[in-house]
This record gives structure tokens, C-alpha cells and sequence, in this order.
């Protein structure tokens, strides 16, 4: 398994070979990358992790533009979004393009931007990618590129970055509803974030 800080190697494994998966830092804990349109990619992380397939992935993008060409964003939504991307926030949003129903299911999608400068580095080198901790379902998600190694998990390079912060994972909210609603209280309490709706 390849362990590089370089973000362009791990970019190039990603674009050029399709089934590819690379662990990576974010601002929570380490997370597990295909690109979003691999479907060999995907499936690999599903078994890797040993989850149910139909669970859906968090898709990390790099930029709003990026969030709009996969969902379909509202004015009211898009001026959320602003106070809380970047950051460890996840909304669920419907979709305007077919996607995978192992990243969609019921045509919605769960995106986030990250802070995580090696992350959106990756992202705009290579296009979106999954974000799902890398660990094996059950086991502690990882906080160094060592730990990811020592999982022992079906995967071809990791991002090696300095350790992330761990604690809580990213907060879900579900922005396919108004008010929105919470599917995952994590970093951010979910009181924090409807008091930022004006």
C-alpha cells in the first residue's frame, strides 16, 4: 500500500485507475475516497468496511460550484450552506444528475466541504469523492495514516497528513426539509446551526 504526502500521486492513482480507493485526512478523522461515478470504487469501500450497501456515502466537493452541478441548491439553502461550509456540517440535498444508488438512495445526496486543505486539494485535483471514516464498521475511526495501516483495510494508498482531531463526526442535517432537520447531531451542535437561519 502507497503512503505519500504527495496529493498529486494519490490524485493520479484515483484518475487513472477506475476501482481505485485511498484513505485521506479530514477535519474529523481520516476518511476513504472513490471517485464518485466508480462503481468498482464504491463497492470496494463497502466491503472494505463490511457495511450495508444501501446506507449512502457522504460526497466531499471542493466548492459550491461543485455542490450545485451534483444538487439541486436553493437560494434559502445556498445562504446555510455560506455560514457553514467549510466545515464539518453534511446536508443532504436532492440531486440533479444520476448517481449511484449506493451514494444516492432516493435520489438524495449527503455532500460537505471540508477545511481540510489536503482534502480539497485531492478533491480539485481528482473531482468528488466519498467520505465514509476509514475503519471497519464497528472498529474506531482512524486519526493518522498509521492507523489507517493498521487496520488492515482493501485499499491502495493513503494520504499521509498530520493527525486529525477525531471526536465527533461531521453533523447531518437534512436539507431537503425546511426546517431543516437533524440526521446526525456531531461536531456542531444542530441548535448552532438553525440559529444561523435567518
Amino acid at each position: 500500500m502507497l503512503i505519500t504526502t504527495d496529493v498529486h500521486r494519490i490524485a493520479s492513482l484515483l484518475l487513472a485507475h477506475p476501482g481505485s480507493v485511498v484513505a485521506y485526512p479530514t477535519e474529523t478523522f481520516y476518511g476513504l475516497g472513490a471517485r464518485i461515478h466508480d462503481t468498482a470504487g464504491l463497492n470496494r469501500i463497502i466491503a472494505a468496511k463490511g457495511r450495508e450497501a444501501l446506507k449512502g456515502m457522504i460526497v466531499l466537493v471542493g466548492d459550491m460550484a461543485m455542490a450545485a452541478d451534483l444538487a439541486s441548491i436553493s437560494d434559502r439553502q445556498q445562504a446555510l450552506l455560506e455560514q457553514v461550509w467549510p466545515g464539518p456540517v453534511s446536508v443532504l440535498l436532492r440531486t440533479t444528475q444520476k448517481i449511484d444508488q449506493l451514494l444516492a438512495p432516493e435520489r438524495k445526496i449527503a455532500l460537505r466541504i471540508s477545511p481540510n486543505a489536503l482534502a480539497t486539494g485531492l478533491i480539485h485535483l481528482a473531482g468528488p469523492i466519498t467520505s465514509t471514516s476509514a475503519n471497519r464498521t464497528g472498529e474506531p475511526p482512524a486519526r493518522t495514516a498509521e492507523e489507517v495501516e493498521r487496520q488492515g483495510l482493501d485499499i491502495d494508498a493513503v494520504l499521509d497528513g498530520p493527525q486529525t482531531p477525531g471526536g465527533k463526526p461531521s453533523t447531518l442535517i437534512d436539507l431537503t426539509v425546511w426546517p431543516p432537520a437533524c440526521l446526525r447531531e456531531g461536531v456542531v451542535p444542530f441548535a448552532d446551526i438553525l440559529a444561523l437561519i435567518p
